[in-house]
């Protein structure tokens, strides 16, 4: 009888590996095939004024800070070249207990002569809070109707402001995403990684709504957002989802694309994977409500993505384990185990010996097998409460 039981689990832990990479992909596929995106017509204004303008809704863009004096000043220039009347949109950049030079750099930058006609709040904390405080101070501190966030390292393109006006303009859209790009190529596993996720994103948004956003460029109207927990560690993640709950779409817009200018070392991007994984083991905690039928797609959307997202290191756990127990019934459950562990041994080995592999399903292995290795150890800081809870610079 137990062994029937091993079986079954067994069985049901593979399915769920499978529909996640393989058949919830496919399935977004197939309903979105005949479905229309929502696609907006961006406006080019192409820096002149017109009567036009004074139908334009209103932004304030929010910027915490911290520890930002590499790249304070180029932000502070980019959002001053923003192509939008600038009595329709303001900056608060809040600097959050910086150690360095990013309060002087941005009063400095913020003195010439391109950035006069920005209307800006330049908020300078004392004390590091953390950034979910700093939102929810920037949020306070916003006089217009339409919020936007945005991390110092990312610049907008020009046309940013313009695409956010097209999609507010839909009263049943309460906030949109735009897309992401490092200004560095990645590995090919991490390039096949983010084309992956851009397509998800993309038929989840025209099924339903995106899940979640990209912290480097989003927003949303400030009558939908709702605070969350001090200790939020992907709040650009928790701020949208609640965004749904209250019956809003959250819009992915692939055709505006925000360029991460920050480049990481490895142990940077270690300490970023192990933060981003803990955090979704904890929205997974904090949005349990929303994988009630009454969400429709988005319910299914999100057990399908981010949901198994999360407890999957563990079901590659409990796949292993269990294949071990079961290696005796029969050997067919020998060979599977023989392809696991090879198949670990032979990441294990590309990792001990810095070794580029020059097959590209090779390196799209070695990034997923690696990203749940770092989620598993980064869901464990949380269940254990090891996880930091002020920011801290990857």
């Amino acid at each position: 009888m137990l062994e029937l039981i091993m079986i079954t689990l067994f069985a049901v832990a593979l399915f769920l590996v499978v529909y996640h990479h393989a058949i919830y992909p496919l399935m977004l596929k197939i309903m979105t095939k005949n479905k229309n995106r929502l696609n907006t017509v961006i406006k080019k204004r192409r820096y002149m004024f017109s009567t036009e303008d004074e139908k334009l809704n209103r932004f304030s863009i929010i910027i915490p800070a911290f520890n930002e004096a590499k790249f304070i000043a180029e932000k502070i220039r980019n959002l001053s070249f923003i192509d939008y009347p600038s009595d329709r949109y303001e900056l608060i950049l809040l600097c959050d207990g910086c150690q360095d030079d990013t309060h002087n750099i941005a009063v400095q930058t913020l003195a010439e002569l391109a950035c006069h006609d920005l209307q800006v709040q330049l908020i300078n904390f004392k004390d590091n809070r953390g950034k979910v405080a700093a939102l929810k101070e920037g949020v306070a501190k916003a006089k217009y109707d339409n919020i936007v966030f945005s991390d110092v390292s990312a610049l907008l393109p020009v046309n940013s402001l313009l695409m956010l006006d097209s999609h507010f303009k839909n009263p049943k859209v309460g906030a949109v995403s735009g897309g992401y790009k490092f200004i560095e190529k990645g590995t090919a596993g991490e390039q096949c990684y983010w084309q992956y996720q851009s397509m998800v994103k993309s038929r989840e948004s025209t099924l339903a709504s995106v899940l979640g956003a990209h912290g480097a460029f989003y927003a949303l109207r400030k009558s939908c957002y709702e605070e969350v927990p001090v200790d939020t560690i992907n709040d650009d993640f928790l701020i949208p989802m609640n965004v749904i709950k209250q019956g809003y779409r959250v819009i992915y817009e692939p055709r505006v694309v925000a360029i991460e200018l920050e480049h990481v070392n490895l142990e940077q991007d270690m300490r970023r994977r192990l933060r981003i994984a803990a955090g979704n083991f904890q929205q997974l905690v904090y949005l349990l409500p929303l994988l009630s039928p009454k969400y429709g797609w988005n319910a299914v959307n999100f057990a399908s993505g981010k949901a198994l997202r999360a407890v999957m290191p563990f079901i590659f756990v409990f796949i292993f384990i269990s294949n071990i127990y079961l290696v005796p019934t029969h050997y067919f459950f020998l060979s599977i185990l023989a392809c696991q562990v090879s198949l670990y041994s032979l990441v294990m080995l590309i990792n001990i010996f810095n070794i580029s592999p020059k097959l590209n399903v090779l390196r799209v292995i070695c990034y997923l097998v690696n990203g749940y290795w770092v989620a598993l150890k980064g869901s464990l800081k949380y269940i254990f409460g090891l996880q930091e809870k002020i920011w801290t610079k990857t």
